[in-house]
């Protein structure tokens, strides 16, 4: 029953591991899963989590290796790692944690069709509205800008409900939202602009609010996106998504974009689930919606991404 059973949170970074603390300090089971790291046995961590407004928590996680887990025949899946990784992670989860509902806590277009694929058969899909940041070892910046959306791919409305209470906490709210596809198109066209723009100007998400130029840049992203979904019978009021993205810029001020963080340390970043995805999309239309500034973006990022993996 849900509420009793164990929640592995897949990907132990700067989202996961603060959800996994936040859970464990409401005194859940919890298991943090690196998927990264081999031979990790139920390992304790001390996480400490900076919040909001000089808030502060620590919690001891429980933490063990994907590799060193299962099978496994109740509880529930909670994902947060890279996307980059969905079409491995699947068929690695399926044999883990065959017939356990799971939680695609990811950003961009079509994350959660790996899992679909796979043969899960509950799959439900949460929009990420939360930035985090490792400040040091087991150490974490965390800010919440809204309630973060979670729906239905695969699976039943009561149970989804049923985890959105589960997965709430005062730090990093959740809620449930019947048109799922359309929040992640919309999550999707704004984080195109903060996780293409912000990188290449090496600047923080505080960026859109403080310079009226850049924002402009990001408004001209919103256009092409926003065509691209029209399209897709996926439409949105005027001026809403640019004002939700300043609303992000300003309450995610001095946070570095996940992109970001990726390209400073070498890693893989999920351009291609945002820009280079919308721009696809765009472009299999008929007739086609070109996307010059978006794909030109997406370019660059991974552009930059392959340059600096090859440095490295």
């Amino acid at each position: 029953m849900i509420g009793s059973e164990r929640l592995y949170v897949v990907g132990a970074g700067s989202i996961g591991m603060p959800l996994a603390a936040l859970l464990t300090d409401r005194g859940l089971p919890v298991t943090a899963v690196r998927t990264s790291i081999e031979g990790l046995v139920s390992t304790p961590v001390e996480v400490t989590v900076e919040l909001s407004a000089g808030q502060s928590l620590r919690a001891v996680v429980e933490t063990a290796s994907l590799s060193a887990i299962g099978p496994v025949n109740s509880g529930i899946v909670v994902l947060t790692a890279k996307a980059t990784a969905n079409k491995v992670l699947a068929a690695k989860l399926r044999e883990k944690f065959a017939g356990l509902p799971l939680v695609v806590l990811q950003n961009g277009i079509g994350v959660e069709q790996p899992f679909s694929e796979a043969g899960f058969a509950a799959v439900y899909r949460c929009v990420l509205y939360a930035t985090g940041q490792a400040e040091g070892k087991h150490c974490y910046r965390f800010r919440e800008v809204a309630a973060s959306p979670l729906g239905v791919v695969n699976g039943h409305p009561a149970q989804a409900q049923a985890i959105v209470e589960l997965l709430s906490s005062p730090g990093f709210r959740f809620c449930y939202e019947e048109n799922i596809a359309g929040q992640a198109w919309k999550k999707a066209i704004i984080n195109a602009a903060f996780n293409s723009i912000c990188p290449l100007l090496d600047v923080d998400n505080g960026i859109f609010y403080r310079d009226e130029g850049v924002a402009a840049i990001a408004a001209a992203v919103i256009d092409e996106g926003s065509s691209v979904a029209a399209r897709r019978g996926i439409c949105f009021a005027a001026g809403e998504l640019l004002e939700q993205l300043l609303l992000i810029s300003r309450r995610a001020d001095g946070q570095l974009i996940s992109t970001l963080q990726d390209l400073n340390q070498g890693r893989e970043t999920e351009i291609d689930f945002l820009n280079l995805e919308i721009a696809r999309v765009g472009a299999e239309l008929n007739p086609p919606v070109d996307t010059p500034i978006t794909r030109l973006l997406g370019e660059m990022i991974l552009a930059k991404s392959r340059i600096g993996r090859r440095a490295g």
